[in-house]
């Protein structure tokens, strides 16, 4: 239906409170990724994906009792978060961790340290002198980056540090942790571990390139939690010099990256279809009006959506018996 039968659907969505999309945060499971696209977009489109990454990311910190799960598992919250990252950060990626990936792509030296995968002991050596190069490298690309990443999502960065700071003030390094967990699990080394999908690269890594690809973003991600590799992997400890070499810079670059205190405008507009989104987001609705309607009682906010539901509803038949 044409993007003006949706207006008053639109509202609701996008409401400064995010009443519907909370609720439905919690009722949608297995439609969370459609979900997810959607209602960014649409917010996108709006050009208020600040107030709703913020705001759901302080929602999921509200709900939170222990630093050690927040944004562990996977949620909303953080699906609509590496949905942005991942819609936004191209030039991140392609400034920080793309030349290191060609460079273990086009070599043939290995990375490998565990001894038994190796052919033979004698290999360690090289093979770790090529590792501790590779991060050397990537990490300077890293540090040297900041102005390449999305001010949004940087604002978002600085948000979570002041959050998670007012929550736990006797934990100084939930605000590194908090900001790491997104800027590298979600989005550095998984782009490490899957260039394609992050479209880096059009070729499929080699065996070997990807298994060195592993150990580079196994290394970045001790390196962003800020431990050494112990006695489990005690092969692996010939990174720990890097690791400690490293820590506090990394706490400086993500410090770096949640230094933009003002909300700042969206750097372009976005060239969504939210017809189509809106249009999606109402079938949601309607596949879990009975959830809606329960909770009703309790959010009458919620009476709204589906009286707006139902008008939409007849309205798509409308025109669906027009166009017979």
């Amino acid at each position: 239906m044409p993007l003006a039968e949706y207006t008053a659907f639109k509202e609701l969505v996008v409401d400064e409170e995010l009443h519907l999309v909370s609720v439905l945060a919690d009722l949608c499971h297995k439609d969370r990724t459609p979900l997810a696209s959607a209602v960014l977009r649409v917010f996108r489109y709006e050009r208020k994906e600040a107030l709703l990454l913020r705001d759901m990311n302080n929602r999921e910190i509200d709900l939170e009792e222990e630093t050690s799960t927040l944004f562990r598992t996977t949620s909303l919250t953080t699906t609509l978060m590496d949905q942005y990252m991942r819609s936004t950060g191209h030039e991140f990626l392609k400034h920080t961790v793309y030349d290191s990936i060609i460079r273990v792509m086009d070599g043939r030296q290995s990375c490998e340290l565990n001894p038994s995968k190796l052919d033979s002991p004698s290999e360690a050596c090289a093979n770790a002198e090529h590792l501790l190069s590779v991060l050397d490298s990537i990490v300077e690309s890293i540090f040297s980056s900041v102005e390449y990443c999305c001010r949004t999502l940087r604002y978002i960065c600085y948000c979570l540090q002041k959050k998670v700071a007012s929550k736990w003030p006797h934990d100084p390094m939930v605000k590194t942790r908090v900001v790491s967990g997104f800027i590298f699990l979600r989005l550095l080394c998984p782009a490490i571990l899957n260039p394609r999908q992050f479209n880096l690269i059009s070729d499929t890594p080699s065996e070997t390139a990807s298994r060195s690809l592993i150990l580079v973003a196994k290394c970045l991600q001790n390196l962003a939690n800020l431990v050494e590799f112990g006695a489990k992997e005690p092969w692996m400890e010939v990174v720990n010099p890097f690791i400690l070499k490293n820590k506090n810079r990394m706490i400086r670059f993500l410090d770096e990256i949640a230094n933009v205190p003002e909300k700042p405008e969206p750097d372009d507009t976005f060239a969504g279809d939210p017809a189509r989104d809106l249009a999606t987001l109402h079938h949601i609705c309607v596949m879990h009006k009975e959830d809606l309607i329960t909770q009703s009682n309790e959010k009458p906010i919620l009476k709204k959506v589906i009286t707006v539901t139902d008008m939409l509803s007849k309205h798509r038949q409308h025109y669906m018996d027009a166009a017979r």
